[in-house]
C-alpha cells in the first residue's frame, strides 16, 4: 500500500493534464505541412567538377531557390545579402551549389581551422533528412576558407554550437567541397555520396532538406525554410521538402581503418624519487564501418586507442557523489543519441564511461539502423580486460528500440547488461514521448528497473506533461526512485530513494522578436521538491528563475536567482550512511554578460554569490574569452575562481569510545583499530548521551561536520594554429589549484542537532595542485586517413594534514605563489605518441 501511495502524484498529474491534452488535438494550430517549402532537384547530366564554379550546363538548367529568410537578428525579415541554392542528383551522389552574394566581399571572414571546428567565419550549411523520418538528419557545412564540418543531427539532442544548428561531430563522412570568393560574394560546391546517407529503395525519393547561411560581421543567420524560434522544439520535422529524385540506389558504405601506434612513457620511478623510468611500446588495432543495408550500419573496433582525446579536467570533489565526465571517445560518441535513456536528475541507463574504466577495451561493436516502418534500433557490446580470455574480463551490452508514432511521437525501450567479477546486473525500461496538436503539447515519461546479483529489483519512473512550443511553454511532472534501484554498473544515477514533483515555465518575450533595445529576450522558471521514498522525509526543494536578454548591439545579459529548501529539508547521503541531516536554506544570485558576438574577440564574464541561513557564503566568478587573432590562429582562455566561507559540510564519520575513565578517538581502521585518548573538555558524555552505541559495543560512530572554507582557481588555455584545413596544431592546458579547511566542528546527534565540540582533536586541511597539457598535431593526409603526433604532460600533487598529527605546516595557509610554483616542481609524467591510420573504402 505504501508503494502505491507513492504513485498518487502520477495519477493526479494525468487527471489534471489529460483533458487539456485531448482538447489540444482539436485546436486550430496551423499545420507545418501547410506552410512547408518545396524544392525540386535537377538531373546531373554528365560530370561536374567540384571547383567552386557553377559553370556546367546542368547548373543552368536546375531550379534556383532564393527564398532565404532571416532568423538572426530580425526573425522573419529578408536577408541583407541574398543567396541562391541549386541541387543536382546523379547516379552516385547529390551535388549542392550555392551562390552567396555579398556587397562587401572583401570583408567575408575566411577563418581557418581543423575539420569539424566551429569558428567565427562565413558559413553555408545543408541538412538532409534522406529517410524523411523527421527526427534525424546529416549536416554538411563549409566556411569561406574551405573548412569542412559534418555532423549527425537528432531531435531532442543537447544543442551544440555549430553551423546550421550544429550536431554530433563524431560522425565523420567522406565527401568533397570547394569554395571560391568572387567580387560578388562567394560560391560553394558540395558533392555528397549516397553512401554517406540513409534512404529507402523507393524509385521516387522525397527528402527533408534545410539550408543555412551565417555572416558573422553582421550577426546575421538566414535559412530556408524559416522555423520560428517559438516552433523549434522539433526542428528536423519542419525541414523543407526536396523532390524530383528518382531512379537512384542506396550505396553500401564499407570503411576499414587499421592503425598503428608507437608510444613512449616517461614517469617517475616509484622506488627512487626524482628518477625517470622510460617505457616504450607499439600497438595495433582498427575500426570497421559497414553498411549492412540502406538503413543499417555496423561499427566495430579492436584494441581501440584514445590517446588523442583530451584529458578530463581536474577538480576538487568533496561531495558524497562521484563525478560524471563527458564521453569524448569517438567510437562511443558517434551515434550515441540512440542509446540515450534519461533517468531522473541527469541519470542514464547507459553511461559508456564505465566501459574501459577498470581495464583496457579489447573490442567493441554496435549495430544501428532504422526500418521502413519507423523503428530505430541500436545494439552495443564491449569486452574489457588484459587478454582475450581472462577471469578479470568484463562484458557490457545494451540494446535500444524506438518506434516513431505519427510525425512527432515515439515510444521505445532499452535493456543493458553487465557481467564481471563484480557481479551481474541487468537493467531496462520503457519510455514514451507523445506529441499533440502539431507538436505543441506533449506527454512524456519512462519506467525502468535494475536487478543485480543479490536478486533485488529496483524501480524508477517519471511522467511529465505540458506545452512544448509557443510563446509560453510549461511542464508539470512527478518522478520516483525506490531504495533498491541501482544502475551504476553500466549506467549513472547520483542517488535513489526519492520521489518528487517538478514544474517548468518559459516565456519568449514579444514572441521571440525584437522590441525596444532588445533583439530578443526570454525568461524561465523552475521549481521542484523531493521526499524520501521509503519514509517520506522532506529532502528539500528549489525555486529558480533566469532570464537572458540580447541587445540590438549583439551583447547578451543573463540574470538568475534561486531559493533552496525554503520549506526546510534533509540530506540522506551527506553523512555517508549515518542517517539524515538538516540542510540550510540558501539564496543564490548570479549574472553573466557576453560581448558583441560579431567581433573577432569575445568575453563572457560571470559572477554569483550564495548565502546560507546558518552563515555560510560562497562567491564564484569567471571569464571565458576567445580571440581569432588572424585567419590561422585562434586563442581561448577560461578562468574560474570560487571562494567559500563557513559553509557547514560533512568532514568525517568518527568513532569514539570510553577509555581509562576518559574518551579516545579512532585513529586507523583494520581488524584491530587503534584508539588515541584525548581531552574532551568534559563535553562528550553530554553530547553522546542520547546516541546509540555501535552494534552494542562501547563505541559511538557519529558524523562530524565543520565550517568549511574553500579556495579554488582554475585556468584553461587553448591555442589552435591551422596550416591548412587538413593540417592543424592544437594546444590545451589546465592549471588547477584548490584548498579546503574545516573548523568549528560539530557532532550530528540527531537529524536536527549539530552539537558544538570545540575539543575535537583532529584537523582536516588539504590542498590539490594539478597541471595538464596536451599538444596534438593532426594531419588528414587523405579523406578518412589521419596522422596524429601527441604529447601529453601531467603534474599532480595532493597535500593533507595527518588528522591526529604530528602536524606540519598547514597546506591551507601556504601562500598561493608557493603553491603555484611548487606545482611546476612536481615530477612530470610525459607521454609521446605517434599514431597513423589509413581508411580503405569499398
Amino acid at each position: 500500500m505504501r508503494r502505491l501511495w507513492r504513485a498518487l502524484p502520477f495519477v493526479l498529474i494525468l487527471f489534471v493534464l489529460a483533458p487539456p491534452l485531448v482538447r489540444a488535438q482539436s485546436d486550430q494550430v496551423p499545420s507545418r505541412e501547410s506552410r512547408s517549402s518545396v524544392m525540386t532537384a535537377g538531373v546531373l547530366e554528365g560530370d561536374v567538377q567540384i571547383d567552386g564554379r557553377l559553370d556546367e550546363p546542368s547548373w543552368s538548367a536546375a531550379e534556383r531557390m532564393d527564398e532565404f529568410v532571416q532568423f538572426e537578428p530580425r526573425e522573419g525579415d529578408p536577408p541583407t545579402q541574398p543567396s541562391e541554392v541549386r541541387v543536382l542528383y546523379g547516379p552516385s551522389s547529390l551535388v549542392v551549389g550555392a551562390t552567396l552574394f555579398d556587397e562587401d566581399s572583401e570583408r567575408i571572414q575566411r577563418t581557418l581551422g581543423r575539420r569539424d571546428e566551429y569558428m567565427q567565419a562565413d558559413w553555408f550549411a545543408v541538412s538532409i533528412d534522406a529517410h524523411l523520418d523527421r527526427r534525424t538528419a546529416f549536416l554538411f557545412a563549409v566556411n569561406a576558407a574551405g573548412v569542412e564540418y559534418d555532423a549527425q543531427q537528432t531531435e531532442g539532442a543537447r544543442p551544440a554550437p555549430g553551423p546550421g544548428d550544429g550536431g554530433d561531430t563524431s560522425w565523420d563522412a567522406i565527401w568533397d567541397s570547394a569554395v571560391r570568393v568572387t567580387a560578388d560574394g562567394w560560391v560553394v560546391e558540395m558533392e555528397i555520396p549516397y553512401s554517406m546517407l540513409r534512404f529507402s529503395r523507393s524509385d521516387v525519393q522525397t527528402w527533408g532538406i534545410r539550408f543555412s547561411r551565417e555572416i558573422p560581421r553582421l550577426g546575421e543567420v538566414s535559412e530556408w525554410p524559416l522555423v520560428p524560434r517559438t516552433e523549434r522544439a522539433n526542428l528536423i520535422a519542419q525541414y523543407g521538402t526536396l523532390q524530383g529524385i528518382r531512379g537512384i540506389e542506396p550505396r553500401r558504405n564499407v570503411q576499414i581503418t587499421p592503425y598503428t601506434l608507437s608510444r613512449l612513457d616517461r614517469v617517475e620511478d616509484p622506488t627512487e624519487s626524482g628518477t625517470a623510468l622510460h617505457e616504450t611500446g607499439v600497438d595495433v588495432g582498427g575500426d570497421l564501418r559497414v553498411g549492412l543495408g540502406s538503413n543499417v550500419t555496423l561499427n566495430a573496433t579492436v584494441n581501440p586507442d584514445f590517446g588523442q582525446v583530451e584529458s578530463d579536467p581536474a577538480e576538487l570533489n568533496l561531495t558524497a557523489f562521484e563525478t560524471f565526465f563527458e564521453e569524448r571517445r569517438p567510437f562511443f560518441v558517434e551515434g550515441s543519441q540512440i542509446y540515450q535513456f534519461p533517468l531522473v536528475s541527469r541519470g542514464n541507463l547507459l553511461y559508456t564511461r564505465r566501459i574501459g574504466a577498470q581495464n583496457p577495451i579489447l573490442g567493441a561493436a554496435k549495430v544501428s539502423g532504422r526500418t521502413g516502418d519507423g523503428l530505430s534500433f541500436g545494439v552495443l557490446g564491449a569486452a574489457t580486460g588484459h587478454e582475450l580470455i581472462g577471469e578479470s574480463n568484463r562484458h557490457y551490452g545494451a540494446a535500444r528500440l524506438s518506434q516513431q508514432i505519427g510525425r512527432y511521437s515515439t515510444a521505445g525501450g532499452m535493456v543493458t547488461g553487465f557481467n564481471g567479477l563484480d557481479g551481474r546486473v541487468v537493467a531496462g525500461g520503457a519510455d514514451w514521448d507523445l506529441r499533440f496538436a502539431d507538436n505543441t503539447y506533449g506527454l512524456r515519461g519512462f519506467t525502468a528497473f535494475t536487478r543485480g546479483t543479490d536478486l533485488e529489483t529496483g524501480f524508477t519512473g517519471q511522467v511529465a506533461a505540458g506545452r512544448r512550443q509557443g510563446t509560453w511553454t510549461y511542464e508539470f511532472g512527478a518522478d520516483f526512485i525506490d531504495d533498491r534501484f541501482e544502475p551504476n554498473d553500466l549506467g549513472r544515477q547520483r542517488y535513489n530513494n526519492t520521489w518528487g514533483v517538478v514544474g517548468r515555465f518559459g516565456h519568449d518575450l514579444n514572441a521571440g522578436r525584437d522590441f525596444g533595445p532588445f533583439q530578443r529576450a526570454e525568461a524561465r522558471a523552475y521549481t521542484f521538491n523531493q521526499w524520501s521514498y521509503d519514509e517520506g522525509v522532506n529532502l528539500g526543494g528549489r525555486f529558480a528563475v533566469n532570464s537572458e536578454w540580447t541587445l540590438r548591439s549583439f551583447e547578451t545579459v543573463s540574470v538568475d536567482a534561486s531559493l533552496d529548501n525554503h520549506f526546510g529539508g534533509y540530506d540522506q547521503f551527506e553523512t555517508r550512511g549515518l542517517g539524515y541531516n538538516a540542510i540550510p536554506m540558501a539564496f543564490e544570485l548570479g549574472g553573466a554578460f557576453a560581448t558583441d558576438s560579431r567581433r573577432e574577440w569575445r568575453l563572457e564574464p560571470e559572477a554569483g554569490v550564495q548565502f546560507e541561513d546558518d552563515g555560510g557564503m560562497t562567491y564564484a566568478g569567471g571569464v571565458d574569452a576567445e580571440w581569432n587573432v588572424r585567419s590561422r590562429l585562434g586563442l581561448g582562455a577560461e578562468v574560474n575562481v570560487e571562494w567559500g566561507d563557513g559553509t557547514r559540510e560533512w568532514a568525517a564519520n568518527e568513532e569514539f569510545r570510553r577509555q581509562d575513565g576518559g574518551w579516545a578517538i579512532r585513529e586507523s581502521g583494520g581488524v584491530d583499530p587503534r584508539f588515541v585518548p584525548f581531552d574532551d573538555g568534559g563535553r562528550l558524555d553530554e553530547i553522546l548521551a542520547g546516541v546509540l552505541t555501535t552494534d552494542g559495543t562501547d563505541r559511538y560512530r557519529v558524523p562530524v561536520f565543520g565550517a568549511r572554507d574553500t579556495r579554488t582557481f582554475d585556468l584553461t588555455l587553448r591555442t589552435n594554429y591551422t596550416f591548412t584545413p587538413d593540417l592543424a596544431l592544437q594546444f590545451y592546458s589546465q592549471f588547477f589549484v584548490a584548498r579546503a579547511r574545516y573548523d568549528d566542528f560539530r557532532i550530528l546527534t540527531d537529524p536536527d542537532t549539530y552539537a558544538r565540540f570545540d575539543a575535537f582533536p583532529k584537523r582536516y586541511e588539504l590542498a590539490r595542485s594539478s597541471f595538464q597539457f596536451n599538444a596534438v598535431l593532426r594531419w588528414e593526409y587523405r579523406p578518412g586517413s589521419e596522422l596524429f603526433a601527441v604529447w601529453t604532460q601531467s603534474r599532480r600533487a595532493d597535500d593533507a594534514l595527518n588528522p591526529l598529527g604530528p602536524w606540519d605546516a598547514s597546506p591551507y595557509d601556504r601562500p598561493y605563489s608557493e603553491q603555484i610554483s611548487d606545482t611546476f616542481g612536481i615530477f612530470p609524467g610525459n607521454v609521446f605518441m605517434l599514431k597513423i591510420n589509413y581508411a580503405f573504402l569499398y
